[in-house]
């Protein structure tokens, strides 16, 4: 007997609290913002990836904005789609008309072909005529009236409520973010070489003075070396948590990266909070009767740190720099823990790169739509014909392997997407059943409702578009590095911590070159460097171009 799977139940879309809108959104005016928006217009896949992902699976939680509105992507995407249906609804009325003008008599059929023909072209020209004013009059950057002022046009289908769902998870106004993937600092960007600590706290040495003689000799020190260091005597270690560490860390990191340095040296687009990292799993235990949960909340979270279970959140200090308007993003997380009188230290630095190459082509467009451009327009298109229509005829051949079609075919079947290693998301594979009985069948409904990927990286480009970016990043991924270690230092030294051991530490990330594999420092280091990040274990997340 075959037995069919039931199949999986949605889950219900959370409440929406009461309120009104936000205000304005603090990234919705960044060069980020304007490129991923153009982005909607010139990319279908991206498209129908960012609509899917935020409008569609409303479920599931939106990730962290690094320097870009979500909001704003998500209603020139509709924006974009609206058109494409707009094309579409009018190619079918043109066919539509077309058969009853030829089935009525009232044309010929070559005239009547000839007319489809026509207006199926002229409702592909509209769209593209519009798509590009709109890019060269909203999305482009001018001087005249100010540049881009973040404004969105209006969908139906970006809802007040889903306008503040979104701007709600994306600002992580409640520092709680829901992670679905394998690493919980989803939205950072790529992860670049990490490393961390362990530390023994133990007591500062303590100076031994010996006191002179009458005659001024010292003969409790044969050696005359004076004062010295007792090696047995040390301080008492001043007690902290690591609550204490990590608002001392974050403070001194904002005063002297921003606050307390001059104007010609404060880092602008600098950003530190703490955040708690979890994941999101929603189930639907019907032997309850209550239906599907809800996601935990801060007053819901344990107050153990680091506890070591699938569901704990670890709260982890976010240092985040936006440069290059907010195109270039690095962002270093640092952890504390405390055990067996130990302190641990993790080191986590992620970058966002350059969006999609492609995505500035907005900004080489013409200032303004004349008339000789609206006659190129046409004339591309008409010489485009030909190739389109073939491409539509050979579409059912994409079903087949991509060994077994001619080169010269294959272009155009599969056209190429260039640019971006992580244009689309695809769902995660389902795990399989592999007990006696298929006792799967029988647990508890979930499903994950973390964030995989944001919107902006799925338009991150496969390299640097200009040798300055990826210096940039390294630059400020090693200045957060060592003034880290540095404030680490003056926070020990002011509880009576003995400083050899942090030292030594501090010595080889700072000089530390050979990064090509996963090392472990010798001698008295306990330091341990990982710099092949994207080689981890766990589940991986399928991607295409």
């Amino acid at each position: 007997m075959t037995m069919t799977r039931p199949p999986q139940p949605r889950p219900p879309e959370p409440p929406e609290p009461p309120g009104v809108p936000p205000a304005a959104r603090a990234y919705a005016r960044t060069k980020a913002t304007r490129l991923l928006s153009a982005g909607t217009y010139l990319h279908p896949v991206y498209r129908n990836t960012v609509i899917r992902e935020l409008a569609r699976n409303r479920f599931r939680v939106v990730a962290p904005s690094y320097g870009y509105d979500a909001v704003t992507v998500l209603a020139h995407a509709l924006a974009a789609r609206r058109l494409r249906r707009m094309q579409l609804w009018l190619s079918g009325g043109a066919v539509a008309v077309g058969l009853l003008l030829v089935n009525g008599g009232a044309v010929g059929g070559t005239f009547g072909l000839l007319l489809v023909c026509w207006l199926v072209w002229a409702a592909a020209y509209l769209r593209r005529v519009v798509t590009l004013h709109t890019l060269m009059t909203r999305l482009k950057e001018t001087t005249e009236d100010g540049g881009f002022d973040g404004a969105h046009p209006v969908a139906g289908a970006l809802t007040p409520a889903l306008a503040r769902k979104i701007d709600r998870e994306q600002s992580v106004s409640d520092s709680l973010v829901f992670y679905g993937g394998f690493r919980p600092f989803v939205g950072a960007g790529e992860p670049m070489s990490d490393w961390s600590n362990a530390q023994l706290l133990l007591g500062a040495r303590q100076l031994r003075v010996i006191p002179k003689d009458r005659d001024g000799t010292r003969s409790g020190d044969p050696q005359g070396q004076g004062p010295g260091l007792d090696t047995e005597q040390r301080k008492t270690v001043i007690p902290f948590t690591v609550d204490g560490i990590t608002a001392y860390v974050a403070e001194r990191m904002a005063a002297e990266l921003r606050e307390e340095t001059r104007q010609d040296e404060r880092i602008e687009g600098l950003t530190v909070e703490r955040r708690r990292f979890t994941t999101a799993i929603r189930t639907n235990d019907r032997t309850r009767g209550t239906g599907w949960s809800q996601l935990p909340g801060m007053d819901d979270l344990p107050a153990v740190h680091w506890r070591e279970d699938y569901d704990s959140a670890r709260e982890y200090l976010c240092v985040r720099i936006g440069s290059w308007n907010e195109e270039l993003v690095t962002s270093i997380f640092v952890g504390f823990d405390l055990k067996g009188n130990t302190l641990h230290t993790e080191f986590y630095p992620y970058v966002l790169g350059p969006l999609v190459e492609d995505f500035h082509l907005v900004d080489r467009l013409p200032d303004a739509f004349d008339a000789r451009l609206a006659v190129k327009v046409a004339w591309d298109m008409a010489t485009a014909a030909p190739r389109s229509v073939l491409s539509l005829w050979l579409w059912p051949l994409r079903v087949l392997p991509e060994g077994a079609l001619p080169s010269s075919l294959r272009t155009l079947v599969r056209p190429a997407r260039r640019g971006s290693r992580a244009i689309r998301i695809e769902a995660a594979e389902k795990r399989e059943d592999s007990s006696e009985f298929r006792l799967g069948r029988y647990v508890t409904k979930s499903v994950n409702c973390g964030a995989l990927m944001s919107v902006r990286e799925m338009a991150t480009n496969d390299h640097y578009h200009h040798f300055f970016q990826k210096s940039d990043a390294l630059k400020y991924k090693q200045i957060v590095e060592r003034r880290l270690l540095e404030i680490i230092r003056t926070f020990l030294s002011e509880h009576n911590v003995d400083l050899a051991d942090h030292d030594r530490a501090q010595n080889n990330i700072l000089n530390y070159e050979d990064k090509s594999q996963n090392v472990s420092g010798s001698g008295h280091s306990n330091i341990s460097y990982n710099n092949n990040p994207s080689a981890d274990s766990g589940p991986a997340q399928s991607q295409g171009d």
